[in-house]
């Protein structure tokens, strides 16, 4: 805890009128946010690369944005960094009766269900009557789409079997191949977003998450692609001088050598 009020004094004093830092000083809920995001980013890169030390760091670029938030809002007479972590630990004790409490739950299943309904009840009279109304908009798309529609499974609405979930995605790739042969602009961004909505709901079928998945599907891309740049450069060459063809075969190369080595 010594550590903790140190960082929210150091941060007090960085957001001083007289003697802080001018970047501070002039930084609002509203420009931190994309800040909070990027660190968010690079401590779940930490966590992939099974780096401890870079977790650590990325763990206190995280805090430091809490405890900024923080103190801009008690600047304004809001809260401090204190009722942040109250509210919290309130909340963990009102959301966990079955370890503070004397509520016996069987397995993690009935403790999702029980942390749902406490849920319900602390937003009590205010909380909408729609089911989607609550979801948060600043998410990442795929995850959003996910979580919009484990929601509606919940409210009883979702497709009976996979097989189903499958047959709407040839469905829209249909409507993706009409719109592209006969649509506007419009209506082929519509019928794309339409095809990667089934798809998150694919993913939401097999039990996996489609922002983890995407990732992970970009992360091989840049793999791939670096590796046949470096094949193309091994031949004192540059993508740009390649034909298409050429880049193909660099391509599959570069396939072939990834898969190599993992076997």
């Amino acid at each position: 805890m010594d550590q903790l009020q140190r960082l929210v004094d150091i941060v007090a004093k960085l957001r001083a009128p007289e003697g802080g830092c001018p970047w501070d000083c002039k930084q609002t809920h509203q420009s931190l946010r994309r800040f909070l995001v990027e660190e968010a980013g690079e401590f779940l890169d930490a966590v992939e690369d099974g780096d401890h030390d870079a977790m650590r760091d990325e763990l206190g670029d995280l805090l430091l944005q809490v405890v900024l938030h923080a103190q801009i809002a008690s600047e304004n007479g809001h809260f401090d960094f204190q009722d942040v972590a109250k509210s919290e630990a309130d909340k963990m004790l009102r959301r966990h009766p079955h370890v503070f409490d004397t509520v016996t739950v069987n397995d993690a299943g009935d403790v999702v269900k029980l942390w749902d309904e406490i849920k319900k009840v602390e937003k009590g009279p205010a909380a909408s009557a729609y089911t989607l109304d609550q979801l948060p908009r600043s998410l990442p798309a795929l995850a959003r789409a996910q979580k919009a529609l484990d929601k509606a499974d919940k409210a009883g609405f979702a497709w009976p079997d996979i097989a189903d979930a499958i047959n709407k995605i040839e469905e829209e790739l249909g409507e993706v191949r009409d719109a592209a042969r006969n649509g506007t602009p419009a209506d082929i961004e519509e019928e794309l977003g339409d095809l990667l909505f089934t798809m998150v709901n694919l993913c939401r079928w097999q039990k996996v998450q489609a922002e983890e998945v995407m990732q992970q599907a970009v992360g091989k891309f840049i793999r791939r692609f670096t590796a046949m740049e470096q094949l193309i450069a091994d031949q004192g060459r540059q993508t740009s001088d390649c034909a298409p063809e050429e880049l193909i075969d660099a391509w599959e190369e570069a396939k072939m050598a990834e898969r190599a080595n993992k076997s």
